[in-house]
């Protein structure tokens, strides 16, 4: 029987979707494990894959997706399982490769319009 390509992304999803749930349940497994007072719902499962059920504020929230002072393009969560995308490090690497003529002609084409606003 062949397989379409849409056939096989479901698969795909299907196999993401019960791995990011095994690792919720993982993670919730972890901490109702320790005794109340020792449950802090944030750390790390398998020593590898962090985790954190604590109520996010704005401020960590934009701190996991905005942070130009890290260069790591990926972080802890501000909340759930896995890793979160630190957009400002991904811009400043893009912006890093490309040539210094390219920033140039794009510096000069910013204050081109500056100047006919």
């Amino acid at each position: 029987m062949i397989k379409t390509l849409r056939d096989e992304l479901d698969a795909l999803g299907s196999i993401v979707r019960m791995v990011a749930l095994a690792a919720v349940g993982g993670a919730i497994y972890q901490e109702m494990r320790k005794p109340p007072e020792q449950r802090t719902w944030h750390g790390t499962l398998l020593g590898v894959v962090p985790y954190d059920f604590r109520m996010p504020t704005p401020a960590k929230l934009i701190n996991a997706w905005w942070n130009p002072d890290s260069k790591r393009i990926v972080g802890d969560p501000a909340f759930g399982v896995g890793w979160s995308l630190n957009v400002a490090a991904l811009v400043g690497r893009f912006q890093a490769a490309r040539p210094a003529r390219t920033r140039k002609a794009t510096a000069a084409r910013k204050s081109t319009r500056k100047a006919a606003a």
